[in-house]
């Protein structure tokens, strides 16, 4: 049977009956019309979920019941660390959705000099990614919350990536991401619109990241975002 699935924050365990706040189950309660006895998934984010059923609900309060907590999943495929430029916040949060379901592990917005929006609350920005993104593992059934990082510059996210193969989109690169030997996990940095600068493209290639093109066609940065991870995972079998 097909459930529906449900974020929770919090750690879980076979029998436990959890008490919820009514207002961050709205769509649970009043889109999905949950009643007594509905079973559905639940997961952490953290690789585990299981299968639940509501206990109570009332005008006051929504209880579930943990039925069976499932085998843990461990991440599959390759390890994408995504450098993604802020954008406008439709567009980004969008990165941010399809990144989610194509598996990145690591999410980091930049900022970059031709940042195209203005400077706004970033811990605001951050849940409103983690909120998109929980939405995304919602829908396709990834157990895994991606990590997301504070906006940073570029330079201090390059130095610190620690990933086997560095990739930045670039369209004036020789290399194409097809010439590239991909390794088990990837730094990729994608720019705003009008790209990196120069001087940004030669800041991450002293970190070690290799220019490449995914192409002659000038894509818009969440657009780049899907083609770059999907040919990545392509690349390794993973499709």
């Amino acid at each position: 049977m097909n459930y529906t699935r449900t974020f929770l924050r919090e750690s879980f365990f076979a029998e436990e009956i959890i008490p919820l706040n009514k207002k961050d189950f709205h769509h649970e309660i009043n889109v999905l019309r949950k009643k007594e006895g509905d079973k559905f998934i639940v997961f952490d984010g953290k690789g585990s979920s299981g299968l639940a059923q509501v206990f109570k609900l009332d005008k006051k309060s929504f209880e579930i019941k943990i039925l069976e907590v499932l085998p843990t999943e461990h991440r599959s495929g390759i390890d994408i660390n995504l450098g993604q430029a802020l954008i406008k916040n439709n567009p980004f949060q969008f990165s941010v959705q399809k990144a989610t379901e194509l598996g990145v592990k690591d999410f980091s917005p930049l900022l970059t000099e031709r940042i195209s929006i203005k400077r706004q609350d970033y811990n605001h920005l951050i849940e409103k990614c983690y909120q998109t993104a929980q939405g995304a593992c919602e829908q396709c059934g990834e157990n895994w919350l991606p990590v997301i990082n504070s906006p940073q510059k570029v330079e201090n996210w390059a130095s610190a990536s620690k990933a086997a193969t560095k990739i930045v989109l670039f369209p004036g690169a020789d290399k194409k991401l097809t010439d590239i030997d991909i390794k088990e996990s990837v730094a990729l940095a994608i720019g705003p619109e009008g790209d990196f600068t120069e001087q940004e493209i030669e800041t991450l290639t002293e970190f070690g990241f290799v220019p490449v093109t995914i192409g002659n066609r000038i894509l818009r940065a969440e657009t780049a975002t899907i083609a770059a991870i999907s040919a990545l995972r392509y690349g390794k079998k993973e499709f």
